[in-house]
């Protein structure tokens, strides 16, 4: 096999096995090594599935040797999130109480597709519990740690998934979103990240948190990476959506965008607003377009009630399990969903009409919205509040912030990294109307071109 380095992203990889000169197995088995020799100081990864990656990596070797092809992503590793089955696995979700579960006899469908594809699945990865949490820090398992800098968060809940991709262990993961938890991680790690449409890609095998809002969706190092990573989960089914996509980025039609202010600014400290002004300096023109902060606040109310109602009625069983194994802050998140009544949910559901009745017009009017993924770069530990334009706030109350009324709106957005060279990472969500997030990649690309990334071959 080549004694060269290999290229670190998917695409590359795969051909590099395609045609012979890499190995599955022997990528396999170095990003297992580049795991146990590195991940104590991340806390990205919290199950290896040796057995079966080595077996899915050697099938496709034996299809290259035979002349077949293996799929666009042959024997790219890859790490899930550990809420989606894995075929002889615990689907662990971030939550002791479901140790002692018995493995999932199937894969999850995205899993299913990205291994149709050609890639192997390595393991899978931290995240808050039961995917109810925004910073990364599990009470039962550990903080996942910046790869850049480990006395920081990472954001959640997809903590380990974009932590994993960051630090290198792989190029692509899976991951799901409900609040934010693919979009605040992406930015604060500094990978590129996709949150379709709502029902665009099948939930079937992925644990629920909220299932209006669940998505799913998932992380690459490069922006061509993460277009081959939507390719594959879109499935055999897929081709219509993917052509839309590719037609989307090949196209030379100016596109019209604007960035978000009002309460999304508000809600920007300086290192998040020069994002901003990077990002919207990659078009011809970004037009403002405020939006008030009652909106985003009664927004996102309305979607913490939506998601409280939703989690309770999903994991109400877990009020009777050992205290050990569930934390306070979860069973009281569910305590407060199970009193939530129908008519209060209803109401919430009310709001998000009203939510999206607001946000519609404005896609008459752009293409694309841009606004920041997070209000700040990854905290602190070690800090208690975080100083965002004089206003101290939580992690765990803010990381979310600019991310749930996207969610709550079910609009789909292509998470970008936007951090000058030598800064803390930091990411914008370029944000498209439902149906379009072809137009999302399509300005995702604009913004790879002026990162120096190679789009030419995507």
């Amino acid at each position: 096999m080549n004694a060269v380095p290999l290229p670190r992203d998917a695409r590359s990889l795969a051909h590099e096995v395609r045609a012979g000169r890499a190995s599955a197995e022997a990528l396999v088995r170095a990003a297992l090594a580049d795991i146990a020799a590195r991940d104590a100081q991340h806390n990205a990864v919290s199950m290896i599935f040796e057995a079966r990656a080595l077996d899915d990596a050697r099938r496709v070797d034996a299809a290259v040797r035979a002349g077949r092809d293996p799929g666009p992503l042959a024997g790219v590793p890859f790490l899930v999130k550990s809420n989606f089955d894995v075929a002889g696995y615990t689907t662990v979700a971030g939550s002791p109480a479901r140790l002692a579960l018995p493995p999932a006899q199937a894969d999850a469908t995205l899993v299913a597709r990205l291994c149709a594809a050609g890639a192997v699945p390595l393991g899978a990865t931290h995240m808050d519990e039961l995917a109810c949490g925004a910073t990364g820090e599990n009470p039962h398992f550990g903080a996942v740690r910046l790869p850049t800098d480990p006395t920081r968060m990472t954001g959640g809940s997809s903590s380990g998934s974009a932590a994993a991709v960051a630090a290198g262990y792989v190029a692509l993961a899976l991951g799901s979103d409900t609040n934010g938890s693919i979009r605040a991680p992406a930015a604060l790690c500094g990978v590129w990240g996709v949150k379709p449409d709502n029902g665009r890609l099948a939930m079937q095998g992925c644990l629920p948190y909220a299932t209006s809002l669940d998505v799913a969706g998932g992380f690459a190092r490069s922006f061509g990476d993460l277009v081959a990573l939507y390719e594959a989960l879109l499935g055999a089914q897929g081709h219509a959506e993917a052509a839309r996509v590719r037609a989307a980025i090949s196209s030379q039609q100016p596109l019209r965008v604007a960035v978000l202010t009002g309460g999304f600014e508000q809600f920007a400290d300086a290192h998040a607003r020069r994002a901003v002004q990077r990002a919207a300096a990659c078009f011809e023109h970004a037009e403002p377009e405020p939006v008030e902060e009652a909106l985003l606040e009664d927004a996102r109310a309305a979607a913490l009630t939506v998601s409280n109602y939703e989690l309770a009625r999903a994991h109400r069983t877990l009020l009777n399990a050992d205290p050990s194994h569930v934390s306070e802050r979860l069973r009281a998140r569910i305590v407060t969903g199970l009193s939530t009544n129908e008519a209060a949910y209803a109401r919430a559901l009310v709001q998000r009409a009203t939510w999206c009745e607001h946000m519609s017009p404005l896609f008459a009017r752009y293409d694309v919205l841009i606004a920041p993924a997070t209000p700040c770069a990854a905290p602190r530990f070690a800090d208690a509040t975080v100083d965002v334009n004089g206003t101290a706030l939580e992690p765990a109350k803010m990381l979310g912030r600019l991310t749930q009324p996207i969610s709550f709106a079910a609009l789909p957005v292509v998470s970008v990294p936007c951090h000058a060279p030598g800064e803390l990472p930091s990411g914008m969500q370029l944000i498209g109307a439902p149906g379009t997030l072809a137009a999302c990649f399509a300005a995702a690309r604009r913004i790879a071109v002026q990162r120096g990334e190679d789009v030419d071959a995507i």
